[in-house]
């Protein structure tokens, strides 16, 4: 075994400003206490278009992200003298597994860096020149002097809207001692051959030798039980051998999603023994899909932007890895694309264990030109081809892109082609790609690129909701029966290789204002802090927690969409989440079921299970016309079964009809079998919706089954009554409050104030979305920034509507008019929810005593919207409340 003498332990510090400190290593200066007060610099992110959001600016309070408690970019020199022994005939090595940009002096002499990067560990050798007493000083540079700055400190890999640009040394760090003539790695390429079980394992063999060497290595994989020894003469300097293994592997030793089988080889050479884990398996493009040991996969996949608001930085260590995994594969994803960062090592040994792939990217995030810079094209290929080298035994990683949201010019675009042909050359077990959501979609895919990800393909979109709150799920009437089969179709005039969406979902939820008191380490919550502050001034504390869920249900269910949508797809080969995890930065995008710590938010909605009940490997999908209906129609819809588990499914398709009591139809299919890796039809559902006496506006629950695979969509049936509003003759109904209005209260009667939801009509008034919010208003300040419905389910008007206090797909037309904009104070029956930015007080329906008469007031515009049976017995419902003794407002006009 090589030995390993840690440098852990107190370090002495020196800024460039001059001052001088003590610090922990390994450790940053935010967690040892060290650095400046945290003011906002630049913009949000690298976007040119971006517009910045007056309203979350703040002289004293960053109001857009996180704030560090301490803060530095700059060049720190860390140093301590050597008091430890140098053992003869060895060679040693000072290692720093992760860093900024780093540079080693010993007693004032530059000691070059053999291998590092900001995503790979730097390694020194001090061989012969490290002494006892010797001075050990290590100059580490956040502010990336010679390198593309910007590109690096807008990625996740040191944005301080996430992680943070921290500056010091974690991870493993010590001095490794070894043989003069030395293994310095093993990297195993496995190639499936044709017959089964049959592979061939092409191994790398990296030998690094001080004086030469002449000998045999020797090569044992443990698990396959096979020996190799093969001659090798290698000269001063680095050698690279190539060793060819033929292996017999059962489908039990493959590496395999949710299957994480690692198996080790050991290398000998001389007195130096090396070993590593590997996997076998198969990751390639079959037919433009995505295929995993043969096998149809689709990516489950999240967006990972290194949020870890206690260290300010990544965990170094595997457990830690293990806990972040399996968290999200609580909620059914099965891959990890890192936003333009790769994790540190632990990270991959993890997921090689739990069987979750992995899509790193460069620390790279540049919309303008990319790779056009020669300083940044050197750096970025020294990065990628550490990152290859380092990572490449790891199963789990499968691929890659070369950044976020890349755009390149014609010069930089032949710099990306380049590092592709390279990396198909050096590693054809992965898939690689010139960028995620390159150019935003607008100019197709890169025929270079193994697959294409990205939000849409020039004009057609490849998921349900867009910036300014574009896309269909807040433009179409709802159904459960959109796809992409028109732009997988576009796409495949040009490009024939695997598809998968991008940054997918970005439904906003009300801060979770409890975890304000989570926050212990190295970053403070100024930002949810003037949220709670803007709250309890508004009066709205005792009513938030319910805000918080109700905007969470109405996020869950667009979520659900957007996944189901993918899934009723053909020619996809995933979908790629933004994001279950809170994005603390670029205006606080509070996206996620789980809060910036990865801890599910304490409400039903972010439960674990529910995520997975419709995010998962294998599910029915009944594609519905509407969610809506009318007593006594039918109900005709196919029902598809998404196979992408590890096998074809048996099964038969279970329906049944309820009103979570009492089951009004049951039905029982044929049997069918559906094969791996495709939707299948496995019948076909026609119901004749009659409700039972006494007939009452009714929510249902459609459940569909199939082989132990779930689903259930809500539907609304009305009466035929409540089709017919009509207005009682104790009602005056007006557009305005016109003369005869205010005759009517004057005299102590009833006002029912429905203007068309129109700007014109309603100056005082925002458009609202039936989503919420789309990302942040601080990221994209055009949009208005409505959160949804809450509704006062408990209010007598609902008796005729049934209702949550979120809204379902029955309130969307209406959700989608006008909100008319309130005095403080004033309580509405359906309110508008607000962003955390304005807290605007918003509603849609609202009554008032008024003088000495009652009135109702509606910016709804159901007269103009009575092609919806929604709409037209919400209408019949309000009457019908006008008309009761229940109408009894108890707030003054």
């Amino acid at each position: 075994m090589r030995e390993f003498r840690s440098l852990a332990g107190e370090w002495h510090v020196r800024l460039l400003d001059g001052g001088t400190y003590s610090a922990s290593l390994p450790g940053t200066l935010d967690t040892n206490e060290i650095g400046h007060e945290d003011k906002l610099t630049g913009k949000l992110h690298q976007d040119e278009n971006y517009v910045e959001n007056k309203a979350l600016t703040s002289a004293d309070v960053i109001a857009t992200r996180l704030s560090r408690k301490h803060t530095y970019e700059g060049k720190a020199v860390f140093s301590r003298r050597w008091e430890d022994d140098v053992p003869g005939g060895k060679r040693l090595f000072l290692q720093a597994e992760r860093a900024r940009v780093l540079r080693l002096f010993v007693d004032g002499k530059e000691i070059p860096a053999k291998v590092g990067s900001l995503s790979t560990p730097y390694v020194f050798e001090v061989t012969d020149v490290l002494g006892e007493g010797a001075l050990i000083e290590l100059e580490s540079d956040n502010g990336y002097e010679g390198l593309p700055r910007n590109d690096i400190v807008y990625s996740s890999a040191a944005t301080d809207e996430t992680q943070t640009n921290w500056n010091g040394i974690i991870g493993e760090f010590g001095i490794e001692v070894r043989e003069k003539t030395f293994i310095e790695g093993v990297r195993v390429y496995p190639r499936k051959e044709a017959g089964d079980g049959k592979w061939t394992l092409d191994v790398q063999v990296t030998v690094d030798s001080l004086d030469g060497f002449d000998g045999k290595i020797a090569l044992e994989f443990e698990e396959l039980g096979i020996n190799k020894e093969q001659d090798v003469s290698c000269g001063c300097g680095k050698s690279s051998f190539e060793v060819r293994v033929d292996a017999e592997v059962t489908k039990e030793l493959l590496w395999d999603e949710a299957c994480g089988n690692v198996m080790h080889v050991s290398a000998s050479l001389g007195d130096d023994v090396y070993r590593a884990g590997f996997g076998i398996r198969a990751f390639e493009d079959i037919d433009g899909h995505l295929c995993l040991n043969g096998r149809r996969i689709f990516l489950r996949s999240e967006a990972n932007c290194a949020v870890f608001p206690e260290t300010g930085h990544a965990p170094m260590d595997v457990s830690s890895w293990k806990e972040i995994i399996r968290t999200y594969m609580g909620y059914g994803v099965n891959c990890l694309r890192f936003h333009s960062h790769c994790p540190p090592e632990a990270a991959f040994y993890a997921a090689d264990e739990l069987g979750v792939l992995m899509q790193p990217e460069l620390s790279h995030w540049n919309p303008r030109d990319a790779f056009s810079d020669d300083k940044s094209a050197t750096y970025y290929e020294n990065e990628l081809r550490e990152i290859l080298e380092v990572y490449a035994n790891h199963p789990s990683f499968v691929m890659m892109t070369f950044g976020n949201e890349l755009q390149a010019k014609e010069d930089g675009m032949k710099v990306a082609h380049k590092l592709l042909e390279w990396c198909h050359d050096a590693d054809k077990t992965r898939l690689f790609a010139f960028s995620s959501n390159a150019f935003y979609g607008e100019k197709g895919a890169d025929a270079e690129s193994d697959f294409y990800t990205a939000a849409s393909y020039r004009d057609l979109p490849m998921r349900a909701t867009f910036a300014g709150m574009k896309g269909y799920l807040n433009n179409d009437y709802p159904d459960a029966k959109h796809d992409y089969s028109g732009t997988v179709k576009e796409i495949r005039k040009d490009y024939q290789k695997p598809v998968f969406s991008f940054e997918v979902g970005q439904y906003e939820v009300l801060p979770e204002l409890h975890e304000i008191e989570d926050f212990s380490g190295v970053t403070r919550a100024r930002n949810l802090e003037l949220i709670k502050k803007k709250v309890e001034e508004k009066g709205l504390l005792d009513e938030w927690e319910r805000r918080v869920e109700a905007s969470g249900e109405l996020s869950l269910l667009s979520y659900r969409e957007e996944v189901e949508a993918a899934l009723r797809t053909e020619g996809y080969s995933g979908i790629s989440l933004l994001g279950l995890q809170d994005f603390p930065g670029q205006g606080t995008a509070l996206v996620g079921m789980m809060n910036s710590h990865l801890k599910p938010k304490p409400y039903s909605f972010a439960a674990p299970e529910r995520f997975r009940s419709f995010f998962k490997e294998a599910i029915p999908l009944v594609l519905l016309d509407r969610y809506t209906y009318v007593d006594g129609e039918k109900l005709s819809a196919v029902v598809k079964f998404a196979n992408y588990s590890k096998g074809d499914i048996t099964g038969q398709l279970f329906v049944r009809v309820s009103d979570g009591e009492k089951a009004f139809l049951t039905k029982e299919f044929d049997k069918v079998n559906c094969r791996q890796g495709e939707l299948s039809e496995v019948g076909e559902i026609e119901i004749k919706l009659e409700l039972p006496e006494p007939k009452r506006n009714s929510e249902l629950t459609l459940d569909v089954s199939f082989a132990g695979y779930d689903n259930s969509y809500k539907i609304y049936v009305y009466t035929r009554e409540s089709q017919k509003p009509e207005k009682p003759d104790c009602v005056y109904e007006c557009r305005t409050l016109d003369d005869k209005a205010n005759e009517i209260l004057e005299d102590g009667g009833i006002v029912f104030l429905a203007p068309d939801s129109t700007k014109e009509a309603l100056p005082e008034s925002v458009k609202s979305s039936f989503t919420t919010d789309f990302w942040s208003v601080g990221t994209f300040s055009s949009q208005e920034g409505t959160m949804g419905l809450l509704i006062d389910d408990e209010h007598p008007l609902f008796r005729d509507f049934p209702t949550k206090f979120y809204p379902g797909y029955q309130w969307f037309v209406q959700s989608s008019q006008r909100a008319l904009l309130l005095p403080e104070g004033v309580r509405s029956i359906v309110t508008v929810m607000d962003c955390y930015a304005y807290l605007r007080n918003m509603g849609m329906l609202v009554e008032y005593r008024c003088k000495k008469g009652r009135i109702f007031v509606s910016s709804m515009g159901l007269h103009n919207l009575l092609d919806y049976p929604e709409c037209r017995a919400l209408l019949t419902a309000i009457y019908r409340y006008l008309a009761s003794e229940d109408f009894d407002p108890q707030q003054e006009m």
